[in-house]
């Protein structure tokens, strides 16, 4: 074997190997099946194992979208069940007002070092996140949800009225830096 051939064979299997470690790494809905007879569903719920004999082999095909686009109601819903608030917006605009509990995580400001301390806090990723922005036109709360879904969060949640819809509603609201 010519030390080409040799090096591209070493790089194939080092390639194959981290594959496997990265699909055991990941997340339960980013998880290939590569099990023969494993369903998309046993995928997408950690169920290891083959299938019911009668159910054919189906490979996951990715979300059309990191995130699920939430209402006014769905987000007062979620925040009486104390889900994680995270507010997309620009601190100057945290501080001047936001949802009672939620967290600045502006995402044009250092939004890589709060990931990964977000991360490292070991919340429930499957959990859902809210994450909101200044509704309307405003992007900053998909941008921010791509990120959290590409960091490992399952359910995260856009409130597309955003911080506009929640004071017009008349729902808790805090000011400064403190959640």
């Amino acid at each position: 074997m010519t030390k080409p051939s040799a090096r591209l064979l070493a790089l194939l299997a080092a390639s194959f190997l981290l594959a496997l470690l990265s699909n055991a790494l990941a997340g339960p809905e980013r998880r290939l099946a590569w099990r023969r007879g494993e369903t998309a569903r046993a995928a997408a719920t950690g169920r290891r194992g083959p299938a019911a004999p009668s159910s054919p082999a189906v490979h996951p095909s990715p979300p059309a979208r990191p995130w699920v686009e939430i209402s006014g109601e769905e987000a007062g819903r979620l925040f009486r069940m104390s889900a994680p608030f995270f507010d997309a917006r620009r601190t100057s605009a945290y501080r001047e007002g936001h949802i009672k509990g939620a967290r600045s995580f502006p995402v044009w400001e250092n939004v890589d070092e709060k990931l990964q301390a977000l991360v490292r806090e070991g919340l429930d990723a499957s959990a859902p996140v809210v994450v909101y922005c200044s509704g309307g036109d405003c992007e900053d709360s998909h941008l921010l949800g791509e990120r959290l879904f590409l960091a490992g969060f399952d359910a995260v949640r856009v409130y597309t009225g955003g911080f506009p819809d929640w004071q017009a509603r008349g729902l808790p609201q805090s000011r400064g830096d403190a959640p």
